[in-house]
């Protein structure tokens, strides 16, 4: 793997809007949904370098996971890596940044080219996604309700009433 240089890759990974961007040194941008760490497992924002990658990773921690292409980031074992879950654009992970398999693939073989540095911001709390929570949605506008009805005398008594 490279060493990281200005020559290389960036990534910068919006937790808010749970997006990845990766620019290479020629310019080529590509910007990816992800998944980043759920309610108490949040992704730690700062700046990083890619410390160890694995194209074939399992996750010792979480019942041997698979963690296709991991480019691992932090001395605490997240990684950006590939995912076969559904649902990427919100927090789902234990704290790793999670792409779909064939950007993950991507982005691994330009990192192992180039090297990168990585930079996550925003999303304190677990990177709450602003599509979901925090626009404000339309009201769906109901038809009035009827006044109330005194509702017709029935009687058992075939149309004679007692009183």
């Amino acid at each position: 793997m490279a060493e990281p240089t200005a020559a290389a890759v960036r990534i910068r990974i919006d937790l808010t809007a749970q997006r990845l961007q990766a620019v290479t040194p020629q310019g080529e941008t590509v910007t990816w949904k992800i998944s980043s760490g759920r309610r108490g497992y949040e992704t730690p924002t700062g700046t990083y370098s890619v410390m160890r990658m694995e194209a074939d990773h399992y996750s010792d921690e979480y019942d041997q996971a698979p963690m296709p292409y991991a480019m691992f980031f932090s001395p605490r074992g997240l990684a950006i890596h590939g995912s076969y879950e559904r649902g990427l654009g919100r927090p789902l992970s234990h704290g790793c940044v999670r792409l779909a398999v064939p950007n993950a693939r991507q982005l691994f073989e330009w990192v192992k080219k180039h090297g990168a540095t990585v930079e996550i911001t925003g999303g304190a709390g677990g990177g709450r996604s602003i599509a979901r929570e925090e626009v404000e949605r339309p009201r769906v506008a109901r038809p009035p309700r009827p006044m109330y009805e005194e509702p017709a005398f029935q009687s058992n008594w075939g149309g004679f009433a007692p009183f």
